[in-house]
């Protein structure tokens, strides 16, 4: 191997373009799952973490084959191996805009006790048929959006490393670069701040560079020594992505579950990290979460699949029911195999989670085992949706909707029955809402790939509401549906109430 000569070292600020959750592995009694935090008490971000999202991104964008990477990275095997000669700090939180928690202080920060109640997000799994399954509810601990993190990372190469330095710098600010878990679920979005990010390349042949490498500091509140603004270069990628640009019919709800003092269901909401020159405040959004337009999504890719497919209910299930009147058992795997997490777009598209039961699905009705085209194995999504925040200048909440249950036989209002809710709508601040996907990989079944801008056409068409209560009228949606493919830019569709499809 050539001796290692250069060292190309940057210190990179990150600002959480969503919220973002990277797991301590602990849970408490009231959350299921905790951030993972330092010795103050505030988020981070761990070396490990960073790490393996940066190998897997430039394996994803096609920048590196795996040997290749494996040299740089290092591996490990029975008979030999290699030592990494990339290196990255963990990444650190900035409790002002200057100062970032390093070491152990004893300082007590005012906000720390908002560190202590971070926001919760909570999940429930749906079933095939729209409904929450048993035992799907859970929730974790997020890390606010606006929290701005720094890390070092550091490449031991020679002269001829340039061109790898460049696409691990492109990388990190590539749209796949996302940390922490829930990275499909609209959590892990990182926004690079260039011009506060900082670079060098020392050659250590050279004394003066040498010298500068040795007395290089490895505290991140110190400033790099003869450091260059970071270029930011966003890294080049023949995968696709679509944007959504949708505006809604009248009103629409994403819930949190609970009321307020006025009404017993409202909009979900969630507060944003504002840095100011002595610390950091917050402020209210609504929000969108990206894995309620995900769970919609996934849904409708299903049905579309199987229309593509041929594939219909009439033929595929036996019909009729029990004299219990419940759906036979022989239906129940069938529709387990063709709907949900069993069809095969859903899983090329949304990945697969552990421990499901396909595999028995399929021996226990080997009548439809070789119609069957999907797999039993665990796999990544590979659709990347962002949560979406809404200011108070741009979305109204104060809406109500209320509601009474009527006795059939009287015709009149039933005790105790009165509910209400909040609904939100655009103000004249905003008159659209962006959702924006990306695909991390490219070779994507073409099936799969038409049932996904099928489902996205329907949304445009005001055919699939998003968000809660879509029953009573909330939710629809109109608007234009753009492919982005590299530099290429196609509208494919774009359609408004009253208006036909162009």
């Amino acid at each position: 191997m050539n001796k290692l000569t250069h060292r190309y070292i940057a210190r990179i600020v990150l600002e959480a373009d969503t919220a973002l959750f990277v797991g301590s592995g602990e849970g408490s009694l009231l959350k299921d799952a905790l951030v993972a935090k330092d010795a103050n008490g505030f988020p981070i971000l761990p070396g490990t973490s960073l790490t393996g999202v940066l190998r897997h991104a430039l394996l994803d964008t096609n920048q590196f084959l795996e040997k290749e990477l494996n040299h740089i990275f290092g591996y490990q095997n029975r008979s030999e191996g290699l030592g990494s000669r990339v290196i990255l700090s963990n990444g650190h939180m900035f409790v002002s805009k200057t100062k970032i928690s390093e070491g152990l202080s004893l300082d007590a920060h005012e906000n720390l006790t908002k560190m202590d109640n971070l926001p919760t997000r909570q999940h429930v799994r749906i079933s095939a048929k729209g409904a929450a399954e048993k035992g799907g509810l859970f929730d974790n601990e997020v890390v606010y959006k606006g929290v701005q993190f720094i890390f070092e990372i550091e490449l031991k190469g020679t002269a001829d490393d340039k061109d790898t330095w460049n696409k691990l710098l492109a990388t990190i600010s590539s749209p796949l670069f996302r940390i922490g878990s829930g990275t499909r679920n609209g959590y892990g979005s990182l926004k690079v701040l260039a011009d506060r990010s900082k670079q060098v390349i020392w050659d250590l042949s050279q004394k003066e560079h040498f010298e500068l490498y040795l007395k290089h500091p490895t505290s991140l509140s110190t400033a790099l020594a003869d450091g260059e603004n970071l270029l930011k270069d966003d890294a080049e990628t023949s995968l696709m992505s679509y944007t959504l640009a949708l505006k809604p019919d009248d009103f629409f709800i994403f819930s949190e579950g609970n009321g307020d003092e006025d009404v017993d269901n409202k909009p979900v909401a969630e507060e944003v990290l504002v840095y100011t020159d002595h610390g950091f405040k917050f402020e209210p959004y609504t929000l969108i979460p990206g894995s309620s337009i995900k769970g919609a999504i996934a849904h409708r890719v299903a049905y579309h699949y199987n229309d593509l497919k041929g594939r219909y209910s009439e033929e595929l299930l036996s019909g009729g029911k029990t004299a219990e009147g419940k759906i036979h058992e022989k239906d129940k795997v069938i529709l387990a195999l063709f709907t949900g997490s069993g069809n095969k777009a859903v899983q090329d598209l949304f990945g697969l989670g552990s421990g499901n039961k396909i595999g028995e699905n399929i021996n226990n009705h080997k009548g439809h085992a070789t119609a069957f085209d999907g797999t039993d194995e665990p796999s990544r999504g590979h659709v990347i949706i962002d949560d979406i925040y809404l200011s108070e200048e741009e979305v109204d909440n104060t809406k109500i909707f209320n509601h009474v249950a009527i006795d059939r036989f009287t015709g009149g209002a039933m005790d105790n029955m009165l509910f209400s809710e909040k609904v939100s709508h655009l103000t004249g601040e905003k008159d659209e809402i962006i959702i924006r996907l990306h695909l991390d990989k490219a070779d994507i079944d073409p099936a799969s790939i038409q049932a996904l801008e099928n489902t996205l056409l329907d949304i445009t068409k005001g055919l699939l509401p998003l968000g809660g209560m879509t029953t009573k009228g909330h939710g629809m949606f109109t608007g234009t549906l753009k492919k982005i493919f590299g530099t290429t830019e196609e509208t494919i569709s774009t359609y408004h109430t009253n208006q036909e499809k162009s």
